[in-house]
């Protein structure tokens, strides 16, 4: 089985708005190393970010076309978890509560991210970080960059840490 992971909005965005860099975190999605986990929620903010005019002035590859493509080739990869409980809340950022609550339903291995903030939260000295660490336990936080490596040094042994 597959490793689980889940991505948060950015890294959607940036497939989606450059294309033709296929990280290899994306690249793992295709050939089924990893299992990307969704939820509505997700999708509706991924939807989002994709069709704000500002975004579409900047990165011509967002045309309704390719948006509407790329949102149903991630679905029809994606494993979808619907409904997602709300168990763990980040009273700092509770907008983010929907990827961690996403991450813990899945029992996903990995959340991927670039955001500092998330980035550190697993680390942190706080109720939320260690609410987090016992609900959700196997869970690492990482870059793409970090999981990328670790897709190249564990190659497809990597893949078959699913639950």
């Amino acid at each position: 089985m597959s490793t689980l992971v889940v991505y948060d909005t950015m890294l959607f965005f940036q497939a989606a708005s450059q294309p033709h860099r296929i990280h290899a975190t994306m690249k793992a999605l295709t050939d089924g190393r990893l299992i990307l986990c969704v939820s509505p929620e997700l999708i509706g903010e991924v939807t989002d970010v994709l069709t704000r005019p500002e975004y579409r002035v900047k990165f011509p590859a967002l045309t309704p076309t390719n948006v509407a493509a790329f949102l149903n080739d991630l679905q029809s990869r994606a494993q979808v978890f619907d409904p997602v409980p709300r168990v763990f809340t980040w009273p700092e950022h509770p907008d983010d509560d929907h990827v961690f609550n996403l991450s813990i339903h899945a029992r996903a291995r990995y959340l991927v991210t670039w955001e500092t903030r998330i980035l550190r939260l697993h680390t942190a000295p706080s109720d939320a970080a260690e609410l987090l660490k016992r609900l959700a336990p196997d869970l690492s936080i990482v870059t793409p960059k970090v999981l990328a490596d670790l897709l190249k040094t564990t190659g497809r042994d990597e893949g078959r840490e699913g639950r």
